[in-house]
């Protein structure tokens, strides 16, 4: 039988194959990732926001109390193997909108889970534009710069000659010995992290994915930024390695619907007239960017083995919370196929591999 030049074939460069690879190549695997840069892809031009609050109940997020030092830890790690700066705590006021929402933020401040995460109702500063409401900061925001940290996984890969930028023939990927092959390569198993290219994916093309298009401008203000996030139900980050700029980026929508590649106009002028009407500032667009958000019906990740494909894996589906909840299924994941290698398994979470 022939032995195979990888032990996993990782397919996908976005931010679940780069973590997922990075994590398994640290616990010793030989690990080849395959990539053909695809237009569309979400993680290259996310914002990189993780936020403990959302929505406008102003829900605390499932698990964030977990999920967070298990992504921070793993950032941590990522920073000094890569010698960059990743992960940016960030402080992130957040605007009251109406009396419904103040009601939610007065019953969220009475529960002691939302303690470590709801500043105190505060008069609205001098970024907002005045209402009666007034705004609240909340803790543990923090940013990861996904664009940075995939350029530099990809060049970490290519150092360990474990990257390679072709399109994958879905035809010709089973090779032998039960093992798969691309360009004279050959893996002992695979690992699928397409992100929203999973529709197109045999295998996968059965999941219960609903995926989400979603917009950011790149926007030019005409006075000084504030260093902080604003969030007003949209957004505004500012720029995250040069601080004196002018540069932003403001979003963002969800689209479901309208899945083409193609900015959408009435995207920009809402979300420029959603700025002009909550703060102070003006601007004026630079570019528009276009991501295709892999989401789930379930609202849950597709981790897991493949039920019609042996020696094959899925990990996808993480959504808009991407930059939370991936270090911590990515380490799972790895652990959990070291505990096969070493012959003593360790069982991932039934739910996660309930629809694959």
């Amino acid at each position: 039988m022939r032995k195979h030049d990888f032990d996993f074939l990782i397919v996908g460069q976005g931010l679940a194959g780069s973590m997922l690879a990075y994590c398994l190549i640290k616990a010793e695997f030989s690990v080849l990732v395959v990539d053909n840069y695809h237009q569309g892809s979400a993680s290259k031009i996310a914002a990189g926001i993780i936020n403990p609050i959302t929505g406008h109940r102003l829900n605390l997020t499932t698990g964030f109390e977990h999920y967070f030092p298990s992504a921070t830890k793993l950032y941590r790690q990522l920073e000094q193997d890569l010698n960059l700066v990743l992960l940016h705590p960030i402080e992130q006021q957040r605007l009251i909108k109406n009396q419904g929402q103040l009601e939610y933020f007065l019953k969220r401040e009475q529960q002691q889970n939302y303690s470590a995460f709801l500043g105190a109702l505060e008069p609205l500063d001098i970024n907002f534009r005045s209402n009666n409401y007034g705004s609240f900061n909340v803790k543990q925001t923090a940013l990861v710069d996904t664009s940075l940290l995939l350029s530099g996984i990809q060049t970490w890969l290519i150092e360990r000659s474990s990257y390679r930028q072709e399109k994958l023939n879905y035809q010709t990927l089973l090779g032998q010995d039960k093992g798969f092959s691309i360009a004279g390569k050959t893996a002992r198993q695979v690992i699928f992290c397409e992100g929203y290219q999973a529709i197109y994916n045999p295998w996968l093309e059965h999941l219960p994915f609903k995926l989400a298009k979603g917009e950011v401008l790149t926007i030019e203000t005409t006075s000084t930024l504030p260093d902080k996030l604003l969030n007003w139900s949209s957004w505004l980050l500012p720029h995250m390695r040069d601080t004196e700029s002018r540069l932003a980026r403001l979003g963002s929508n969800y689209d479901w619907n309208d899945l083409n590649l193609e900015p959408n106009p009435q995207t920009a002028i809402k979300l420029l007239a959603s700025l002009a009407k909550f703060t102070h500032l003006e601007a004026r667009l630079k570019h528009s960017e276009v991501g295709i958000r892999p989401t789930t019906v379930q609202r849950r990740p597709f981790v897991g083995p493949l039920s019609k494909l042996e020696n094959a894996y899925c990990f996808n589906g993480f959504g808009s919370k991407g930059c939370l909840l991936i270090p911590h299924y990515a380490q799972l994941l790895s652990d959990h196929l070291g505990a096969l290698k070493s012959s003593a398994e360790k069982p991932l979470p039934e739910y996660l591999t309930e629809w694959i």
